[in-house]
């Protein structure tokens, strides 16, 4: 198992503050930088394609103040780890992405939870983030994939994984009601601004039903602009079917109910 984040509509952060960020994640977490590598375009026969080239972190933050490179990546590669053991990246529209931030470490979200929410508390004094998610993931590669809501992973059995990157900006144009209208879905923890505290759920606003009861997590405002929605291992399956039938979960797929068919003694 690893954990992953995503930190959503990151627009106005520059690039070199993402590079902050990122340096920052890895400190949090105790990795080293081992490489980095960035986005390009490449002048081919048949017109421009998409290139990644690896290089060093100082090359790699010399560039980004010479205004030559905008999307990056820093990871830390290690032997027995697959495509790496530690990640940050940052992704803008002009590669056919959308603007992001992202972040998966191969290890347990149970022993590495504490660290990202130190990451996700200072960084969100520092950079503009109007929402973000921190998630357990079967592997790193799917915990990447799943930040921008590709390769049709999925970590619910409740979760339509074919929603969320037609709702994101960038090349499908999406609504990206996930600014404020609504959730993507439930997380072990949940970066809210207060548009979302202020989406209705059961006649009341998002803010107040989870402070009404007990096992609907824990609210805390962590920035100006930021508040910390955390919930529970056992009480994220509840949590979610009532957001989902309340109809504020984007990627919200209700549980087959149908019977097996019978079969003829």
């Amino acid at each position: 198992m690893c954990t992953g984040l995503a930190m959503y509509d990151t627009s106005e952060v520059t690039p070199m503050e993402a590079c902050n960020a990122g340096e920052s994640f890895f400190d949090a977490i105790g990795a080293r930088i081992t490489s980095a590598g960035y986005y390009t375009y490449k002048n081919e026969e048949d017109g421009l394609h998409v290139d990644w080239i690896e290089t060093s972190l100082s090359d790699l933050k010399s560039k980004i103040t010479s205004k030559e490179v905008t999307a990056f990546r820093l990871y830390n590669e290690q032997n027995g780890y697959s495509p790496w053991f530690v990640s940050f990246g940052y992704m803008t529209d002009e590669f056919g992405g959308f603007h992001h931030m992202d972040a998966q470490c191969a290890v347990p979200i149970d022993d590495i939870y504490e660290n990202f929410i130190g990451f996700v508390e200072d960084v969100s004094k520092r950079i503009s983030c109007p929402y973000g998610i921190v998630y357990a993931a079967p592997k790193v590669a799917d915990a990447f994939y799943y930040a921008a809501g590709e390769n049709l992973i999925k970590l619910f059995p409740y979760e339509d994984a074919r929603i969320f990157n037609k709702e994101t900006p960038g090349r499908f144009k999406g609504k990206a009601r996930y600014r404020g209208d609504m959730l993507r879905m439930v997380y072990p923890c949940n970066m809210l601004n207060e548009n979302h505290l202020h989406i209705e759920i059961q006649g009341m606003t998002l803010g107040e039903w989870i402070v009404q009861e007990r096992g609907r997590g824990s609210l805390r405002k962590i920035s100006n602009d930021l508040w910390l929605w955390e919930v529970g291992r056992d009480d994220m399956e509840g949590v979610s079917k009532c957001c989902g039938d309340a109809g504020i979960l984007l990627a919200w797929k209700p549980p087959s109910t149908t019977k097996p068919p019978r079969t003829l003694p």
